[in-house]
């Protein structure tokens, strides 16, 4: 009797011994499902978020407003209005190149960055775009109209204000607050085709051939590599012989507050 119920405790014990392995697996796993789970919220909050701020700058650059506010939620995450990238716009006469025009734009982008993940959410000319690592996807596509019928380039340039706070982060409610500063109308060109070139210098050059070329009457060459450390990688993409030809520039200054 008492090697049986020495068997019958060792039973028991091995038994209890798998399930407190079992849910202490099964705690785990569903622990870092619900922060995997917690963090795409987040980032899904943000992209909304930074959505909101694409449409309170078409509010400043097609409806006059003079400024917008954008509320953000961080939660263990950073807003950072993040080093220029340039967009060179330019074009020629086709049948005359020496008719031609070129304008050239620095462009701070808003850039929302989990502390957790290599995740990010970058809010540049009028697009918006979500990256992980070196791939993502434009979940706003930049207001281009790029076809041999009409060329239509709104410039949204986002810098910095005179006294701006250029980088927020922890957890909190922050303001995008953006101010216009000016707005101009660089070119209009309707007295003949055009042959049109956009060249987009960013870390983000291969997203952005990729979401121009999209584009049926759109060509773009291969992507640039960095010419130096400090730069970045560079695309160039062409309309030729558009019928009118249309840039649009508004300047806006940025900051953040809590």
């Amino acid at each position: 009797m008492s090697d049986r119920a020495v068997s019958d405790t060792l039973g028991f014990v091995f038994v209890f011994a798998i399930v407190l392995s079992m849910v202490g697996l099964v705690s785990a796993v569903g622990m870092t499902g619900l922060q995997d789970a917690r963090d795409v919220e987040r980032v899904n909050n943000a992209e909304r978020a930074l959505d909101i701020l694409g449409d309170n700058m078409e509010d400043i650059a097609d409806r006059g407003a003079p400024s917008r506010a954008t509320e953000v939620k961080l939660q263990d995450a950073s807003l950072t209005l993040d080093r220029p990238v340039e967009f060179v716009v330019s074009g020629e006469l086709t049948s005359d190149p020496s008719v031609n025009f070129t304008n050239t734009y620095e462009v701070s982008p808003v850039v929302y960055a989990a502390d957790s993940s290599d995740e990010r959410v970058v809010y540049v000319f009028d697009a918006l775009l979500r990256t992980r690592g070196d791939s993502g996807t434009f979940v706003r596509r930049p207001s281009f109209v790029l076809s041999q019928e009409r060329v239509l380039i709104p410039a949204f340039v986002t810098r910095p204000d005179e006294e701006a706070t250029t980088s927020v982060g922890g957890s909190g409610t922050f303001l995008i607050r953006a101010d216009k500063a000016a707005s101009d109308v660089l070119a209009a060109r309707t007295d003949g085709q055009y042959d049109v070139n956009l060249t987009v210098r960013s870390p983000r050059a291969a997203l952005w051939r990729e979401e121009l070329s999209s584009r049926p009457d759109v060509t773009c060459d291969p992507v640039e590599p960095a010419a130096t450390p400090d730069s970045y990688p560079s695309v160039s993409c062409y309309v030729n012989g558009a019928e009118r030809v249309y840039v649009v520039s508004t300047s806006v200054d940025m900051t953040f507050a809590d």
